[in-house]
C-alpha cells in the first residue's frame, strides 16, 4: 500500500516538473485508451464558465468531460458516440484557451467540436496540471498522457486538471517565437501559426482586428462574392511611431477565376513590427515593417492585378536602395532568405510602394549602395579587354621565366613571378566573376567572391614586396643575406591574404553585389557585401601598402637622381629617370592610387585602364630587363642595374669613410 502510495507521488511529481520546465506547450492534449462494455456508448458534457480545471471520467457506456473552463461557452449536451469493435477505444481531448476551442478525437476517425472556436482571447485558463487520478480494475482510461508523455499506464476511472487563468496572447508569442542571447526569433516551421490559428476562429464583424504583445498586429475579413477590393491598415496600437503605418490593398480580382473552396474564405493580414523576427544577416527591413497576407484554401500567384503594399518612412540617404522583398527559403535545406522576384518597386521621398503578383510575407530591404556608376558599359568592356591582355601576358612572362630559369634565378626574379602569379590570378578570377555571377548559384558565387578577393589582396601584398625589395637594394648595403628569404616571402603573400580571407568568409561577408550605373542598368558580380569589411579590408590595407609603395618610389628615385648626377648628360640622366619612375610606379601599384580619384569620370576611366592593363605593363618591363642570350644584358637592363650598383657602392664608400 505505501509503495503504490509512493509511486503515485513520484509520478505526480515528475508531471508536475515537466509541465513547469519550460517545455509546456500552450495547446494542452490529453490520450488515452478508454475500457468499455459492448453496450451503447456515449459522451456526457458539463463544460461552464470559469478556470478551475477539466476532468475527464469514463464509465462502462459513458464518456465523461467537464469543468469550469471557458470563456464564452456552456455546454451540458449528451453525444452519441460511434459503435467500435472491440472493448477499447483511443480519444484524445484537445483545449485550446486562446481560441476557447474545446475538441475530442475518437477512434482516430471522429473528430467532435465541443466548444468554440470563437475570436482570439488575451486571457484564457491554461497551464492545465495533473491535480488528481484514480485507478480502476474493470472500466477506466489506459495509458492516460499528456502531450504524448504516459502519466499512467494502469486503467484510471478519472483524470483531474487544475487550470489556472494567464495572458494567451503572450503564450501564443512564446509558442511562435525564440529568444536566445536577448535575440528574437521566428520558430522554424511556425511561420504559418498565427495564419492556421486566426483561420479557424470566428468573428462577429466584417474586418476584426488582434494585437499580439509581441509586436504582431491582425486583421481578418471575409473574401465576399461581391468583394471589391480593401485597403488594410495597420492600427497604431502598443507601436504608434513617427511614419503613418504600412497598408495593403487587396485587389477585386484576387481570386481571378478560381472556383472557391469555400463561399467566404478568410483573408489574414499580418503586420509585424519586429525586425528580428525575420533573420537575414545581411539584410536591413526599412522600419522594422514585415506584412503578410494570406487567403483560406487558397494559394495565391500570378495575380493579374497585383496586390499593393504600401510602407511610409522619413527621407533616406541617397546611397540607400530600396527594394521589395518577399521571405522566401529552401525548406529541404532549411534555408530562408528574402528574394525580390515578383515584386516591382516605386518609390518617392518618403513611401515606398510594392507592387506583387503573390502573397506571402512583405518588406522593404534596404540597400547601402555606391554611387552610380558614369558610362558603366564602356568602362566592364575596356576592362574586360585589359584583364584579358594582362592575363596571356602574365603567362607569356611566366613562360619565358620558366625557359630561362637559370639565367634568371635571381631573388628580384623571383619576386617578380610571384606578383606575376598574383596577377594572372586576379585577371583569371575577375573574367570568371563577370561571366559566372549571373548564375545567381550561392555557392558558386561564394567561391567567385573569394578567389577574386584573394588574389586582389595577393596582388597589394606582392606589390609591398616589391617596393621592400627594392628598397633593400639601395639602402641596406651591409648584411642583406636573410634566410629562407624567398619563403618568407611567399608566407607573407601568399598566406597573410588567406587568412584575411577566410575570415571574413566566416562572417559571411561574400554574395551577389550589384553595380548601377548612371542610366539605371546593373552589373552584377560576386564580391563583398558588407561595407565596412570592404573599407577595412580593401580600403585600409590598400592605403597602408600605397603610402609603403610610395615612399619606396620616392627614396628610390632620389637615390637614382643623386647618382646620375655628375655621370651622364642632362638628357640621358632625365630619360633614365623617367623611365624608371615609370616602371617602378608600375611595380609598386601606385597607380591604384587613381581609384582616390573616382569620383570623377576622368579618374574611373583612368584606375580602369592603368589597373586593368597592370600585367601587360609587368611584361613588357620584363622584355626590357631581361637578359638576352650571348650577352650580359639590355642596355635599358645594364642602366636600371647598373644604377642599383652604383648607388649600392656610394652607400657603401660613405659607410666606409664614416668607420674611419
Amino acid at each position: 500500500m505505501c509503495s503504490v502510495t509512493l509511486g503515485r507521488i513520484c509520478t505526480f511529481l515528475l508531471f508536475a516538473c515537466f509541465l513547469n520546465d519550460g517545455r509546456c506547450e500552450r495547446v494542452f492534449r490529453f490520450c488515452g485508451v478508454r475500457k468499455h462494455s459492448n453496450e451503447t456508448q456515449k459522451l456526457q458534457l458539463n463544460v461552464t464558465l470559469g478556470c478551475h480545471g477539466l476532468s475527464i471520467s469514463n464509465t462502462a457506456d459513458t464518456l465523461f468531460i467537464g469543468g469550469e473552463l471557458t470563456i464564452s461557452c456552456v455546454n451540458t449536451s449528451s453525444i452519441s458516440l460511434p459503435q467500435v469493435s472491440g472493448l477499447e477505444t483511443p480519444f484524445c481531448v484537445y483545449w485550446d484557451g486562446f481560441l476557447d476551442l474545446l475538441r475530442l478525437e475518437y477512434n482516430t476517425t471522429r473528430n467532435f467540436t465541443l466548444c468554440g472556436p470563437s475570436t482570439p482571447q488575451t486571457t484564457c485558463c491554461t497551464d492545465l496540471s495533473l491535480k488528481n487520478n484514480s485507478g480502476s480494475k474493470d472500466v477506466g482510461i489506459l495509458k492516460g498522457s499528456v502531450r504524448g508523455d504516459i502519466i499512467e499506464k494502469n486503467a484510471q476511472e478519472f483524470y483531474i486538471f487544475r487550470g489556472e487563468s494567464d495572458r494567451c496572447d503572450v503564450a501564443v508569442c512564446k509558442d511562435l517565437l525564440n529568444t536566445s542571447n536577448g535575440q528574437t526569433a521566428m520558430k522554424s516551421g511556425r511561420e504559418d501559426e498565427l495564419e492556421r490559428l486566426l483561420m479557424q476562429s470566428k468573428f462577429t464583424r466584417d474586418m476584426q482586428d488582434f494585437e499580439l504583445p509581441c509586436g504582431i498586429q491582425a486583421a481578418v475579413f471575409k473574401l465576399g462574392p461581391d468583394f471589391k477590393g480593401n485597403t488594410v491598415v495597420r492600427r497604431e496600437g502598443r507601436f504608434p511611431g513617427i511614419n503613418k503605418p504600412p497598408s495593403v490593398y487587396i485587389p477585386p480580382t484576387l481570386l481571378g477565376n478560381k472556383t472557391r473552396a469555400r463561399k467566404t474564405p478568410k483573408v489574414v493580414c499580418l503586420f509585424y513590427n519586429n525586425n528580428s523576427l525575420f533573420q537575414d544577416k545581411n539584410s536591413v527591413i526599412l522600419n522594422g515593417d514585415v506584412v503578410g497576407v494570406t487567403v483560406e484554401n487558397e494559394v495565391i500567384a500570378d495575380l493579374v492585378e497585383p496586390v499593393v503594399f504600401t510602407f511610409f518612412h522619413k527621407k533616406q540617404p541617397e546611397n540607400m536602395t530600396r527594394t521589395c522583398v518577399f521571405w522566401d527559403g529552401l525548406p529541404h535545406e532549411g534555408k530562408m532568405f528574402w528574394n525580390e522576384s515578383g515584386c516591382k518597386t516605386l518609390k518617392s521621398d518618403t513611401q515606398t510602394a510594392c507592387h506583387c503578383d503573390h502573397l506571402t510575407y512583405f518588406a522593404v530591404l534596404l540597400q547601402i549602395s555606391n554611387k552610380p556608376v558614369h558610362n558603366l558599359e564602356a568602362q566592364t568592356n575596356i576592362t574586360y579587354i585589359g584583364c584579358g591582355i594582362s592575363a596571356l601576358c602574365c603567362i607569356l612572362t611566366i613562360g619565358l621565366f620558366l625557359c630561362q630559369r637559370k639565367s634568371t634565378s635571381n631573388k628580384s626574379s623571383l619576386i617578380h613571378m610571384n606578383l606575376a602569379v598574383a596577377l594572372l590570378l586576379l585577371n583569371v578570377s575577375f573574367l570568371l566573376n563577370m561571366t559566372l555571377a549571373s548564375l545567381c548559384n550561392e555557392g558558386v558565387c561564394l567561391l567567385l567572391a573569394l578567389m577574386l578577393h584573394y588574389s586582389l589582396l595577393c596582388s597589394f601584398t606582392w606589390m609591398a614586396i616589391e617596393a621592400y625589395n627594392v628598397y633593400r637594394l639601395l639602402c641596406k648595403v651591409l648584411c642583406t643575406y636573410t634566410s629562407q628569404y624567398m619563403l618568407k616571402l611567399c608566407l607573407v603573400g601568399f598566406v597573410l591574404p588567406a587568412a584575411f580571407v577566410c575570415g571574413f568568409a566566416s562572417r559571411g561577408a561574400y554574395g551577389l553585389y550589384r553595380i548601377t550605373s548612371s542610366t539605371g542598368t546593373e552589373t552584377t558580380m560576386c564580391w563583398i557585401l558588407h561595407p565596412l569589411v570592404h573599407y577595412i579590408a580593401n580600403v585600409g590595407y590598400f592605403v597602408v601598402i600605397f603610402l609603403f609603395g610610395t615612399s619606396m618610389l620616392v627614396v628610390t628615385v632620389v637615390r637614382i637622381r643623386h647618382t646620375e648626377k655628375h655621370k651622364c648628360t642632362p638628357e640621358r640622366s632625365s630619360w633614365k629617370l623617367v623611365s624608371s619612375v615609370l616602371m617602378l610606379t608600375c611595380l609598386f601599384g601606385t597607380t591604384w592610387g587613381l581609384n582616390f580619384f573616382s569620383f570623377t569620370f576622368t579618374g574611373q576611366l583612368l584606375s580602369t585602364i592603368l589597373n586593368s592593363l597592370q600585367g601587360f605593363c609587368l611584361c613588357v618591363r620584363y622584355f626590357l630587363m631581361r637578359p638576352k642570350q650571348g650577352t650580359t644584358g639590355s642596355r635599358l637592363s645594364k642602366l636600371w642595374l647598373g644604377s642599383l650598383r652604383n648607388t649600392s657602392s656610394s652607400n657603401a664608400a660613405e659607410s666606409k669613410s664614416r668607420n674611419s
